[in-house]
C-alpha cells in the first residue's frame, strides 16, 4: 500500500525538513521558551521518529523511512551522550564508599513521618535538601540529629525557603555563595585521607521566555564556583533541568564533571548528582516509598585513585 499523496516529491521533501527541524531543535534550542520546553520531550521525539520510521516502512516510503531512522539514531546518540557513558557502573573496590542523597522537601508533601523514615533507611553519609522551610528545617534538625549530628541550613529571604546538608561526618568548611538572592551551599567533608567538596544548589525553573537569562547566569555562578575549587568535587541539585539541556551539558563540559544517571526515560527528572574525575560512581538509584515513585536520588562514590595519582605525578 502506498498512498498517493505520500508519494508526492514536494510533501516528502517538507516532512523531511520537518523531522530533521524538529531532531535538530531537541538538541540545540534556541533561547525561547517554547523551543526550550519542547526539547525536553527528546525522548519521546526519539521514539516517534522510531514508530514513524516502522510506519513508512510498511507503506513503502523508503526516502522518508531511512529520514525517521536516522532522526531516531541521532537522538539516541544525543541522549546517551548526555548521560554517563558507561555502559555499567565500575565494580567497587577497598576503597571506602561514600553516599550522597538529594531530597527536595516539597516531594515530602504530607507523609512527613514517612518521608523522613524513607531518608533515615536510605542511610547516606550525606543528605542534600531543597526548598526546605524553615518549619521544615527544625523537623528535619530534630528528627536526624542523632544519625547527622553535622547540618547547615541556609534560607532565600524572599520565599525563605532554603537549602540544608545534613553529614554523618564533621565539616572542615562551610561556604554559602549566592546568585542575586538565591543561595547555593559548598561544604568540605573528610573521608579518610581525601577532603571530599559538596556543592548544592537549586535553581528555578523556566516559566516564561524572560527567565532563561536568570537560569543561564545561575548557572554561570556556580561553574564559576566549582572551576576555582580545584579539588575533589560532587555537585548536587534540584536544577530543574532535563539530563540534557543545554545548562547542563554546558556545566558538565566546563568544569569537567561526569553524570551520575546512565539514563532517563518518560519521566524527565531534574534532580542530579555529578561528580569530578577523582570519583568513581559505583551505584545510582531513585529513592521512592509507597507515596511517591521519586522522593530523591542517591549516589555512591569511591576515590578514583588512578586519576588521583597522575594527578599528583602531574603536579
Amino acid at each position: 500500500m502506498r498512498p498517493k499523496l505520500i508519494r508526492n516529491t514536494t510533501l516528502q521533501w517538507t516532512i523531511i525538513g520537518l523531522i530533521a527541524a524538529v531532531v535538530v531543535l531537541s538538541m540545540f534550542p534556541p533561547d525561547f521558551n517554547v523551543t526550550r520546553k519542547g526539547a525536553n520531550y527528546a525522548v519521546h521525539t526519539m521514539f516517534a521518529c522510531l514508530f514513524m520510521g516502522l510506519f513508512f516502512l510498511t507503506i513503502r516510503q523508503p526516502r522518508l523511512m531511512f529520514t525517521s531512522f536516522i532522526g531516531c539514531s541521532i537522538l539516541c546518540l544525543f541522549l546517551k551522550n548526555a548521560s554517563n557513558n558507561t555502559l555499567s557502573h565500575p565494580q567497587k573496590t577497598i576503597e571506602e564508599v561514600f553516599d550522597i542523597s538529594q531530597f527536595n522537601a516539597s516531594a515530602f508533601h504530607e507523609n512527613v513521618h514517612a518521608s523522613i523514615k524513607s531518608i533515615l533507611e536510605d542511610n547516606a553519609d550525606v543528605i542534600s535538601v531543597h526548598e526546605i522551610s524553615p518549619d521544615w528545617g527544625r523537623e528535619l534538625k530534630k528528627e536526624l540529629k542523632s544519625a547527622y549530628p553535622y547540618h547547615t541550613i541556609v534560607y532565600r529571604m524572599e520565599d525563605f525557603l532554603g537549602i540544608g546538608i545534613f553529614s554523618k561526618k564533621p565539616f572542615s568548611m562551610v561556604d554559602t555563595f549566592y546568585h542575586m538572592d538565591i543561595p547555593n551551599l559548598a561544604v568540605d567533608i573528610s573521608n579518610g585521607l581525601d577532603e571530599i567538596s559538596l556543592v548544592s544548589s537549586f535553581v528555578y525553573p523556566e516559566i516564561s521566555s524572560n527567565d532563561n537569562k536568570k537560569v543561564k547566569a545561575h548557572f554561570q555562578t556556580v561553574k564559576n564556583y566549582v572551576k576555582e575549587l580545584g579539588k575533589p568535587v560532587i555537585t548536587v541539585g534540584d536544577y530543574n533541568q532535563v539530563q540534557w539541556s543545554t545548562h547542563l551539558q554546558d556545566l558538565k563540559k566546563t568544569c569537567m564533571l561526569n553524570d551520575s544517571r546512565r539514563y532517563q526515560f518518560f519521566d524527565n527528572p531534574t534532580d542530579h548528582i555529578f561528580f569530578s574525575q577523582h570519583f568513581n560512581c559505583v551505584d545510582f538509584q531513585i529513592i521512592s516509598n509507597r507515596f511517591t515513585s521519586h522522593l530523591g536520588v542517591k549516589g555512591s562514590y569511591q576515590i578514583n585513585r588512578n586519576f588521583v595519582n597522575a594527578e599528583k605525578i602531574i603536579k
